[in-house]
């Protein structure tokens, strides 16, 4: 059944029996930017019943499951070391395994590597390559684009051929592929990845959010339920968690200038519980504990003060927010049987919001429910604003324009509405390739949504941007709306080439100096390659090195990039002109 019928089930004319009808609920919260989290659902016992969401880098990006050292150093969009402490609670609980991942290079000698997995590599959408601690603070914070995508590929690995299993899937947003460099377990991956329907966009930050979910009669049958949250944020330090670079995680000594620390507080649990059945609010302040460091297990350790609870770090996580005069970190609103507070033969609901709901186990006060807020008319206080379902039109004139090398605007018109009506986001898709996005294709795809507080006015032509693209790569863009009552408008897309990145250098590597240093992105790669270009392709004698190069060079590459001594020799023997390469093209360029 379709959830539009459903829904038409639930907000239709000829309703069935109550105990027969799905129920709206909704998850209320205020993350800081860049957290990863999940939200999810329990009975009375413990049992898990329910995904709702879960943050896409972990949902569609696969980082709790991806080839390397889990400690790695990481970096903006690093494409190694599974984080196997993104969110273990969460992961623990609901008690799928899936096929460790590991690298497609089979060399012994790079399973502890950042970068030398040229041989066992393919282009990449997504991740970027590794970046120094220079790099990382000037992209992460700055530009958010990768440097030189089109030089850099990454191992998409395979499946642990020793049957390994781990809590986490692998990504899903693979849809082509290259014979000679992946191997064939990742057209796997997208089939073994059972989170495409709750996983969403990491949210913007500091702006109330809320997620809202149909509960089916089988769920609705399990009685009283218990609502989880799990919040993390990469490089959280406190006194209680401090983590150093070089002693507490893996650094590549081959490419030890690249990689930042992430360790941090470990993710934060909070609680609620709530009876589906009963119209009412109910809410917490107070977490009710932490993951392991490490995610070494799922355990669940008790609130004990050792995690930061101010300036959006620790339990700070989710901010302190206020909504219909209910005060809260986490919350849940439920619309009850019959969408009011009464129960399906008319008689009085127990669940009426005029007593305060109960604790969570954490201790701490929750709400109480339909006690502020603005008047209704009902007894929710403020709470419950849905009524009916209503077919949305798409938007209208969907236009792309280039901004720059990694920005795309889009601009469309809002169709015109009832006057109930009421938005609360834009979800804004986009993949790369030359196949336009559809239904099917849309799990793939990078997805960024705008909230109607982030957006204001959205009345006549809408205009959105975005960025942390890549230059000089094709784009399919697909936009969805969505109202208050989760009803999704269809989908209209369209088509942009983004703009060449004007510094790229992104022809024919430097096939022994990459050998030898592991990546075409080393220092000492890029300035042979800068001389190349700024000195021997200029003249004649120049531009018949570089052919000689090309021609003879690749087989010696092939040769020493899996020799460790081999590679160290070339080293001693490169470094020299490595150097004066360097000298020379900075003297060119005036210093």
């Amino acid at each position: 059944m379709s959830g539009l019928a459903v829904l038409a089930g639930m907000f239709g004319p000829a309703r069935e029996a109550a105990a027969e009808e799905p129920i709206l609920v909704e998850f209320h919260y205020t993350p800081v930017p860049e957290v990863q989290m999940a939200i999810w659902l329990e009975d009375q016992d413990g049992n898990f019943v329910q995904d709702v969401l879960v943050t896409q880098a972990t949902g569609k990006y696969g980082i709790g499951n991806r080839p390397g050292v889990w400690n790695f150093v990481s970096s903006w969009r690093a494409p190694y070391g599974p984080r196997q402490n993104v969110l273990p609670v969460w992961s623990h609980r609901r008690g799928k395994k899936y096929p460790r991942i590991i690298f497609h290079d089979d060399n012994p000698a790079d399973l502890e590597s950042l970068g030398w997995h040229e041989n066992s590599s393919s282009a990449e959408n997504y991740y970027c390559r590794p970046l120094t601690d220079s790099e990382h603070e000037t992209i992460s914070v700055d530009t958010k684009t990768c440097p030189s995508p089109k030089v850099f590929q990454s191992d998409k690995g395979r499946f642990d051929p020793k049957g390994n299993l781990v809590f986490y899937p692998p990504r899903n947003d693979l849809v082509e592929f290259e014979p000679n460099a992946d191997h064939d377990d990742i057209k796997q991956y997208a089939d073994i990845n059972d989170l495409d329907a709750v996983t969403a966009a990491t949210p913007v930050g500091d702006m109330p959010e809320f997620t809202t979910l149909l509960l089916s009669p089988e769920v609705l049958a399990k009685g009283p339920l218990v609502a989880y949250v799990e919040v993390n944020l990469e490089r959280d330090e406190n006194a209680n968690f401090d983590y150093d670079r070089e002693d507490d995680h893996f650094v590549d000594t081959r490419l030890e200038n690249y990689g930042i620390e992430f360790l941090g507080q470990p993710s934060v649990v909070y609680k609620v519980d709530f009876d589906p059945r009963e119209r009412a609010f109910v809410g917490t302040t107070k977490y009710l504990g932490y993951g392991d460091w490490n995610g070494a297990t799922g355990s669940l350790h008790p609130a004990d003060g050792k995690l930061s609870e101010e300036g959006g770090s620790g339990a700070d996580r989710l901010r302190v927010m206020t909504k219909n005069g209910d005060t809260f970190r986490w919350g849940v609103f439920s619309y009850g049987k019959e969408g009011g507070g009464t129960t399906s033969d008319g008689g009085t609901d127990t669940g009426d919001g005029t007593g305060a709901s109960s604790d969570s186990d954490s201790g701490g006060a929750t709400s109480e429910p339909g006690t502020g807020g603005d008047d209704t008319g009902d007894d929710s206080g403020g709470w419950g604003q849905c009524s009916q379902l209503r077919p949305l039109a798409p938007i209208d004139d969907l236009a792309l324009a280039g901004m720059s090398f990694d920005r795309v605007q889009l601009s469309f018109r809002m169709p015109a509405q009832d006057p109930d009506f009421e938005l609360t986001k834009i979800h804004v898709y986009h993949i790369t390739g030359d196949k336009p996005l559809t239904d099917e294709l849309l799990g793939a795809a990078f997805l960024k949504s705008f909230s109607a507080a982030e957006l204001g006015a959205t009345e006549g032509l809408v205009t959105l941007e975005i960025g942390e693209l890549w230059g000089d790569y094709t784009y399919q863009f697909a936009v969805v709306y969505e109202d208050k009552c989760t009803s999704r408008s269809p989908i209209v897309g369209g088509e942009i080439t983004t703009q060449a990145q004007e510094f790229q250098t992104v022809d024919s590597f430097c096939f022994v100096a990459t050998a030898a240093w592991g990546a075409p992105w080393a220092a000492q790669v890029a300035a042979l390659r800068s001389f190349r270009d700024a000195y021997l392709k200029t003249t004649a004698t120049g531009v018949d090195l570089v052919r000689f190069y090309y021609a003879y060079s690749p087989p010696l590459a092939r040769v020493i990039q899996h020799e460790p001594l081999l590679r160290g020799l070339a080293r001693v023997v490169l470094q020299p002109v490595a150097d004066a390469a360097s000298l020379a093209t900075r003297a060119s360029h005036g210093g």
